[in-house]
């Protein structure tokens, strides 16, 4: 094999390999927990749960004061 042969065939493995990683890397993946265990772990650590106004949003006091 040629010289040019070698780069081209490196240069389109290249382009494959980034096109197979580029194409996975978008799949969406579902949360890890459901809104009802967001809420209970939330809820249990003190926090005021408002998933009714935002989605998965817990609210939190913060222990230190300004």
């Amino acid at each position: 094999m040629n010289t040019g042969r070698k780069i081209l065939f490196g240069v389109l493995l290249g382009a494959g390999a980034c096109g197979l990683f580029a194409a996975c890397s978008s799949v969406p993946h579902g949360s890890a927990y459901t809104l009802a265990e967001l809420q209970a772990a939330c809820e249990r650590e003190g926090g005021w749960w408002r998933g009714s106004l935002l989605p998965g949003y817990c609210e939190s006091q913060s222990t230190t004061l300004p």
